[in-house]
């Protein structure tokens, strides 16, 4: 098959295909009507998106099922009872609270739906509904059951929290009314804005695409598949945090990135994909020339665009296609599994807001601790609050760009590595990834994104021209930013540097006529490059915060280490949870080229990725893994994993596989992703446990700020978001952000959960004294006994209606 481009000014566009008996067949589109076609695919899209919002189904908080819906949180609702005639109720106690957060994203305004019953012995009582803490509406219920309806609205934070709080009575819990319906129905809206974006963003990929000389099936493909699929994930959006539009507009600003990249002329392109099938990997090598008396190396990269688009063959648009897909589910992995931030980001957000403040880069006020690892993530968050910015919009949207631009930037570099063919396996790999949709697309709130992105974007400088002063300049700064992101950072540096010792000083003995002194001035003239420019920007960091901390690592790092051969195994079975994710003895096949020829190998790009892999796991295992779900300290080194897995796998298969072999391997790929994308079923849970507890910490934080003197402290185990949103002095009882407990001696080290193992309540009852201990906290002192001598137990209402109980220190 072949395809023919007229000129640009030619008002045709002619596909030629020869059929299997001979003969030619053309098909021949006018581009009035090729424009024509791919308007109407435009308009159908958007329209489609814009009624979408008016089918949003209710959400119904199953009072007749064993668990409450898993889409809204909810507290003071009692597990589920039945009549003597067999039907389903539920009893209240005397706040109830239903919180639904990104309602707004979702619909403008609902209609709360309640079957309820009076059940109070001294009568009826009234009961009032409250949103965001304001009182809508209040009724006297009956002694039987009717149903009531009342309009809602979303606060301006996008949020919908209800509230229902009446008088109670004593059985022995306080019980208020009794529900056997209870959903919060979305009134029908137009959603305009997601309509505008999806039509803006699919005309600018169609422009590109014929701007790019793109034959006309390969944009009525590509278009389709991305209106479509926006159409698809418009039609089963719910409450998210991110609005339909600002996914759609990442999504469909990817796509076009990602276009832009490919088309960009790499300088080592030497092979031309009209030459290589869909699945027949280019040869990677590295190329030895002489010029004027030097030995140079570098890494070839050959271009899968380097070529003009008419000699593309058909196969070339499944990349794209696939592409496409990836880009749709990562940008809406947080509407199809639950999203979420997690806790420890907040410590991180608690640092920027006393910075952005004046207070200095502090957890409280004139304690210079380091309690965090990731100082070029809290610049960036302090530089957003600096300028007004809401902290939880930006970690969402910054996910989801993270995420997109690691899919992106893995994808580009593998094709130019491996061809677009395998390029794609390895995008498919990485962009189905729990464990980088977890800490990216689907929230957490974490650094991990920006640091994986950070590793990625340096060692494919490295790789790409390592014998380009300025591209082994730009590898060695952007690996001072990694290391400024995570402490992990100067670790890649330094395989990096060692692997390129190794290189230079195997060229010596390929350039035997000269001296030892000029191959030594040689690499050193070389390195410092790549030196120079990570230090001009680390050094200068370093020397700051060991002045201003005045220790040589963070203080995390002394509250999550010492367990010794308890806290390796521990990483051993941490490694081993992330390896099966990855298909456990398929790892083996990165092998597969060192045992056919290791000198080749190690003379080569994996002689480069393969110890960086290793001494980066082996690092991990060391420090003992992490306690979160999705092992998310592999994140970073995914990508490269994912290459080296693809790498193995060509190895294995015939260098031009059949038709047959081809579409089994095809379908084998997507079958594995499919099994990717349902990994985070069993821990689904545990994101949403973990996500709901961070805005009940929120809560205890607001009412710390709401109710107590400036001067009145709180201890807490979840140190990030009560700090954050309560503005006091926060004792973390763990020690991430206190020097004594962060360098206490714990038996035990090693076999509990990671970063949770450090403890000491005699310290923080007798010397931090806190004003507070919320109660879902006291079996760090013990219990309620250890604290009973100098606490008393209070019950504190949140501004979302939540009855919470608070220890409280007896002056």
């Amino acid at each position: 098959m072949t395809i023919e481009s007229s000129p640009v000014t030619s008002a045709r566009q002619t596909w030629t295909r020869g059929p299997r008996h001979g003969g030619t067949r053309r098909v021949s589109l006018p581009a009035p009507a090729g424009w024509l076609a791919l308007l109407s695919i435009l308009v159908v899209c958007a329209t489609l998106v814009a009624f979408a919002h008016t089918r949003t189904s209710a959400l119904n908080l199953n009072i007749a099922a064993e668990q409450l819906s898993d889409l809204a949180f909810s507290d003071g609702i009692y597990a589920m009872e039945r009549m003597p005639d067999g039907q389903a109720y539920r009893w209240t106690s005397g706040s109830a609270v239903v919180q639904l957060r990104g309602a707004a994203n979702a619909a403008l305004s609902y209609v709360l739906i309640a079957r309820i019953c009076a059940g109070n012995p001294s009568g009826p009582q009234p009961l009032t509904f409250l949103a965001a803490g304001r009182p809508l509406a209040t009724i006297t219920p009956e002694t039987r059951f009717r149903v009531y309806r009342v309009l809602l609205r979303p606060d301006a934070a996008g949020e919908l929290r209800l509230n229902l709080r009446t008088a109670t009575f004593s059985d022995p819990r306080p019980l208020g009314v009794i529900l056997t319906d209870l959903r919060i129905r979305p009134l029908p809206s137009l959603d305009w804005s997601g309509a505008m974006v999806t039509a803006l963003g699919l005309l600018t990929l169609a422009a590109f695409l014929r701007r790019a000389y793109a034959p006309w099936y390969d944009c009525f493909a590509a278009v389709a598949l991305a209106g479509f699929g926006l159409v698809a994930v418009a039609a089963v959006y719910c409450p998210a945090p991110l609005p339909f539009a600002a996914l759609a507009a990442l999504f469909l600003v990817a796509i076009v990135v990602g276009e832009v990249v490919s088309l960009i002329p790499h300088p080592s392109s030497l092979i031309p994909l009209s030459r290589v099938g869909f699945l027949e990997r280019p040869s990677l090598f590295w190329h030895q020339d002489v010029e004027n008396g030097t030995c140079h190396t570098r890494g070839v990269f050959p271009h899968h665009k380097a070529i003009q688009q008419k000699n593309l063959p058909l196969t070339a648009l499944l990349p794209r296609l696939g592409m496409i897909t990836l880009a749709l589910v990562v940008s809406f992995s947080g509407v199809i599994w639950p999203s979420w931030l997690s806790d420890d980001a907040f410590i991180s957000f608690r640092y920027a807001q006393n910075l952005a403040a004046g207070n200095g880069m502090v957890y409280n006020i004139g304690e210079r601790v380091e309690g965090y690892t990731n100082f070029l993530w809290t610049i960036i968050a302090a530089g957003v609050l600096a300028l007004g910015g809401d902290i939880v919009l930006w970690s969402y949207v910054s996910g989801v760009a993270l995420g997109l631009a690691i899919l992106l930037l893995t994808y580009t570099v593998a094709a130019r590595m491996q061809g677009p063919a395998w390029g794609l396996v390895v995008a498919l790999v990485v962009g189905t990834s729990q464990s980088l949709l977890l800490y990216t697309a689907r929230g957490a709130g974490l650094e991990t994104g920006l640091f994986t992105l950070l590793v990625l974007a340096g060692s494919a400088c490295y790789l790409a021209a390592r014998r380009r002063p300025a591209m082994l300049a730009a590898a060695g700064a952007i690996f001072a930013l990694a290391a400024m992101t995570r402490p992990e950072g100067v670790l890649v540096f330094g395989v990096t540097l060692m692997s390129d010792v190794r290189c230079q000083m195997s060229d010596w003995g390929q350039c035997g006529s000269r001296s030892w002194r000029v191959n030594l001035q040689s690499t050193i003239c070389h390195l410092q490059w790549l030196v120079g420019a990570f230090l001009l920007i680390f050094l200068p960091y370093y020397l700051w915060r060991l002045s201003y901390y005045g220790d040589p690592l963070p203080n995390t790092f002394y509250a999550k280490t010492g367990g010794g051969l308890r806290q390796v195994l521990r990483g051993l079975q941490y490694a081993g949870g992330f390896a099966l994710t990855l298909g456990g003895p398929l790892l083996l096949l990165i092998l597969l080229p060192w045992l056919r020829s290791w000198r080749t190998a190690l003379n080569s790009w994996r002689g480069y990725l393969l110890p960086l892999v290793l001494v980066y796991s082996a690092y991990i295992v060391f420090v003992g893994g992490d306690h979160f779900r999705g092992e998310r300290f592999f994140v970073p080194v995914l990508p490269w994993l994912a290459i080296l897995l693809a790498d193995g796998l060509a190895a294995a298969l015939p260098h031009r596989p059949n038709r047959l072999t081809t579409m089994l391997l095809a379908l084998s790929f997507s079958l594995g992703g499919m099994t990717a994308l349902v990994r985070t079923t069993p821990i689904d849970g545990t994101i949403r446990g973990v996500d709901e507890s961070l805005w009940i910490w929120r809560e205890i934080g607001w009412w710390i700020a709401d109710q107590t003197p400036p001067d009145a402290s709180l201890a807490a185990l979840g140190a990030g978001a009560v700090a954050y949103y309560s503005q006091h002095p926060v004792i973390d009882l763990l020690g991430l952000t206190e020097k004594h407990i962060a360098r206490i001696a714990v038996s035990t080290m090693g076999e509990g959960t990671a970063g949770h193992e450090k403890r000491d309540p005699t310290y923080i009852l007798h010397d931090r004294r806190p004003t507070y201990i919320p109660q879902i906290w006291d079996d760090y002192f013990g219990g309620a006994t250890g604290l009973r001598d100098r606490y008393r137990l209070i019950t504190i209402v949140t501004r979302s209606g939540r009855n919470l109980r608070m220890w409280e220190r007896i002056p």
